[in-house]
């Protein structure tokens, strides 16, 4: 550094009056670095700075804040208002659809569990949503797995690709599974159900564990391995315990799917199989009654009630975990 500015320690002395022009184009690289260090040191002031200039030039009105929660409560209000209708005239007493009830009952809820139709097509829709989870954790978690040590580009292509199902419009892939299944002989089947509901929840799966990917630390496998131990016990002992909650999470969704999916399976069902969307699908058509509103209510309750299950086991995991981190650090 000494030598860079023009001081001589070394006992010579130097008696040019003059720098040459070679040492002033040596001196110019090192005014550019310490300006552009000061520059750099200047910028979290200048940050702030602007933003309170820009604090002040907004004023201390809270109405700019006020208009986006009001605009946002319409928006949530539209969105849930269709169903807090539709929960209101499940419990109504007439032998009609109406709003307001002239009255209200359990008779619906109690029609439609004591309806073998209905009771049929909801165990079928329970059954085949089982069959699709256990396929499309199992695929979409390993596609995620060999997505995340894949190159880029290529990555990006296979994903792209996998995602295909849920991004282009139903009918489109239920007509394209509809070719496919009379190939397979497997139209109007329990296992065609299944495979048509597995070929887009797979997808979804697929998003949620590559989102939990994106936050593990592979060094974690790389020690594991470190010590002797297989590729197969490290994802089974290190990398499946990480990833769980993405895991767990894709999977409700994949049922979510497949419980919900009904234009799809009106193409691959035949006339045998109802599951309990296609059944309400049909009720519509032909009747109308406060059932339908019944089994509706339920579907709406249903996802809530796995979510508050998802929350609830994610909050007691990041409870452990902090409660863990003192004894550790201990």
């Amino acid at each position: 550094m000494l030598a860079i500015v023009g001081l001589d320690l070394s006992g010579t002395s130097r008696r040019t009056v003059q720098p040459s022009l070679k040492s002033r184009h040596s001196l110019s690289p090192l005014f550019a670095m310490m300006k552009r260090s000061v520059g750099e040191f200047f910028i979290p002031y200048r940050a702030k700075r602007w933003m309170a200039q820009l604090y002040r030039a907004g004023g201390d009105s809270r109405w700019p804040q006020l208009v986006g929660e009001t605009f946002l409560a319409l928006v949530m209000c539209s969105l849930l208002f269709p169903e807090l209708l539709v929960v209101i005239m499940s419990f109504s007493a007439g032998k009609y659809l109406e709003f307001p009830p002239s009255g209200f009952s359990l008779q619906w809820y109690r029609s439609f569990l004591g309806d073998p139709a209905w009771y049929a097509a909801a165990w079928t829709s329970t059954q085949v949503g089982a069959m699709v989870v256990i396929l499309s954790t199992i695929v979409g978690t390993l596609a995620a797995v060999g997505l995340n040590r894949t190159l880029p580009h290529l990555r990006s292509f296979l994903t792209m690709v996998m995602l295909a199902p849920i991004t282009f419009p139903a009918i489109i892939v239920g007509i394209a599974t509809y070719l496919g299944l009379v190939k397979l002989g497997l139209l109007g089947s329990i296992t065609g159900i299944v495979l048509a509901h597995t070929i887009g929840a797979i997808g979804y799966v697929l998003v949620i564990v590559s989102a939990s990917l994106a936050n593990f630390d592979p060094q974690l496998e790389q020690a594991a391995m470190s010590m002797r131990t297989g590729p197969l016990q490290t994802f089974i002992r290190v990398t499946l315990p990480l990833i769980r909650l993405g895991i767990i999470g894709g999977a409700v969704f994949a049922f979510l799917h497949s419980f919900d999916e009904v234009v799809i399976t009106s193409l691959v069902a035949g006339i045998s199989i109802r599951t309990l969307p296609l059944k309400m699908w049909e009720d519509i058509r032909h009747q109308i009654d406060p059932t339908i509103a019944a089994v509706a209510t339920l579907l709406v309750l249903l996802p809530l009630f796995i979510l508050m299950i998802l929350f609830a086991t994610g909050w007691r995991s990041t409870l452990g975990l902090q409660r863990a981190r003192p004894a550790t650090e201990a």
